[in-house]
């Protein structure tokens, strides 16, 4: 998994993502899970992503380093892949996760993420709209492999 994405960043210094218009982008996302995004590139096509979200009533946050490419036959249109880590929570009487039948105690997870995606800009607007699929591996016993997260973005960039 290591040498994917080393292949992928080293192969990623001729690539030219779109994102000369923006640096920073704030969104909502909505599908397996219901948040708010907040993306910032620190490369020419390298940006940090946090999202913070929720599901099965309890609270995830997760910040993911993410590369852009342009899909140049579709005018703005780029995908994404990148990595990164996530901790969760759920709070006895509130949460209900999918591993326990009725929560009898505060849960905590934590573990890494795999993320990819695609974005289109909206007419050359400062809108945006995608989606993405993360599938994550927890490192708490009982909960493991999530590989159902995914969810669309409308962000707005300045």
């Amino acid at each position: 998994m290591a040498l994917f994405f080393g292949a992928i960043f080293f192969y990623s210094q001729s690539s030219q993502a779109q994102i000369g218009a923006y640096n920073t982008m704030v969104g909502v996302t909505g599908g397996t899970n219901v948040g708010g995004t907040v993306k910032q590139f620190i490369t020419d096509s390298g940006a940090l992503d946090l999202l913070v979200y929720n599901r099965w009533k309890g609270w995830v946050g997760a910040l993911l380093f993410e590369h852009h490419w342009d899909i140049r036959e579709f005018d703005g249109l780029e995908w994404y892949v990148g990595a990164g880590g996530h901790y969760g929570m759920w709070k006895k009487g509130k949460g209900i996760p999918p591993w326990e039948y009725k929560i009898t105690q505060d849960y905590n997870v934590f573990g890494v993420d795999a993320i990819v995606g695609l974005e289109y800009n909206i007419n050359h607007s400062n809108f945006y709209i995608g989606g993405y699929w993360k599938p994550a591996y927890n490192f708490a016993d009982f909960t493991d492999l999530w590989e159902d997260d995914a969810a669309f973005t409308l962000r707005y960039s300045f």
